[in-house]
């Protein structure tokens, strides 16, 4: 069996990435991701993650993780952000996160016709008080029922310093 260089050159590629996810994880203090319903994604239907926080005084990077397939009909996503603290502080933000460019490529990595889009949500921000902080995602487009949207994830790492790893 003769293993061509495109191969061998995938599976390096495979292998770095993977050692790269192993060397940067150090920093994350939360990741996780929601099944969208395969259907499309109700309006009214929101991604929930629910945070425990311990440490006040470090500063954190918030991404939310877009996960999409090719079918998703649209160049942009409007997501609602919703964050609640331990202290009952609510805040609400609207973002508009472009999956495509102009002419009509989508960003992000990926394997076949799903790919992987991470948004810098907030940064360098710490957390006022310890406890458990809800975070509540919902699509802000015009569409009763998306389609498209395959996984929505949150994940907070600790912001890197400049000359920190």
């Amino acid at each position: 069996m003769k293993i061509t260089a495109q191969a061998k050159t995938a599976f390096f590629l495979a292998l770095g990435i993977a050692f790269l996810f192993v060397s940067c994880t150090d920093n994350i203090i939360y990741h996780q991701y929601v099944d969208i319903n395969k259907n499309g994604w109700h309006q009214d239907s929101a991604a929930v993650f629910n945070v425990n926080i311990e440490d006040t005084i470090g500063d954190y990077d918030v991404i939310i993780d877009i996960r999409h397939k090719d079918n998703y009909p649209y160049q942009n996503l409007y997501l609602f952000v919703y964050s609640d603290s331990p202290d009952s502080v609510c805040v609400g933000d609207t973002l508009n996160c472009f999956l495509a460019d102009n002419q009509g490529r989508w960003g992000g990595t990926g394997i076949g016709s799903v790919k992987n889009l991470p948004f810098l949500y907030m940064s360098d921000i710490k957390f006022p008080v310890k406890g458990t902080y809800t975070f509540k995602i919902k699509q802000g487009m015009r569409e009763k029922l998306l389609e498209g949207v395959s996984n929505i994830g949150l994940k907070i790492q600790k912001t890197e310093k400049h000359g920190q790893k």
